[in-house]
């Protein structure tokens, strides 16, 4: 695996929700994570099978087809975007082999949908672990399904929402 990106700027997770999109996946939800802080954390050789990103620099230049086509696993996606650190992502939807989903917004928004069958669970595992979230908060995230779980810098449970809508709201 690469090097781990610990957080930055401030940056602390502070918003959780879990969901099943289908029976048979389970998605994870991060509020002040980057995509660089989740894909750091996937093994490097891991496959890319669809990659859909809007990114683009200062000058306004967006990432084009042609660099795209030659990002082919997560470390050469980390490896682009490492180097490249003018490029802001703004939209990022990575489909990995063995249906590993890693999705961004703003590049501070990020959610993992993993299968049940296969061992990607660990990464949520490494997540908690990595950025001292209490790993006991994901029970409560399967017991408050579709909820986003607001918590404060001691992993205390701060609020419980049943939509984005409504933290946001309660934020202003």
């Amino acid at each position: 695996m690469t090097n781990e990106i610990k957080e930055y700027d401030g940056l602390r997770i502070q918003l959780l929700s879990f969901d099943k999109p289908t029976q048979e996946t389970d998605r994870y939800y991060f509020l002040e994570m980057s995509t660089l802080q989740a894909t750091t954390l996937i093994q490097d050789d891991r496959k890319i099978v669809n990659i859909k990103i809007t990114a683009y620099n200062d000058q306004n230049e967006y990432l084009n087809e042609l660099k795209l086509k030659t990002i082919k696993t997560i470390a050469d996606f980390n490896r682009f975007f490492k180097e490249n650190s003018d490029y802001y992502i703004h939209d990022c939807d990575l489909e990995l082999e063995d249906n590993l989903v890693i999705s961004s917004h703003d590049d501070g928004e990020v959610s993992i949908q993993i299968t049940r069958t296969n061992s990607d669970f660990k990464i949520i595992q490494d997540i908690f672990k990595q950025y001292y979230i209490d790993p006991d908060l994901i029970s409560k995230l399967k017991e408050n399904i579709g909820h986003y779980i607001e918590i404060d810098n001691n992993n205390q449970i701060i609020g419980n929402y049943q939509t984005f809508d409504e933290y946001i709201e309660n934020k202003k």
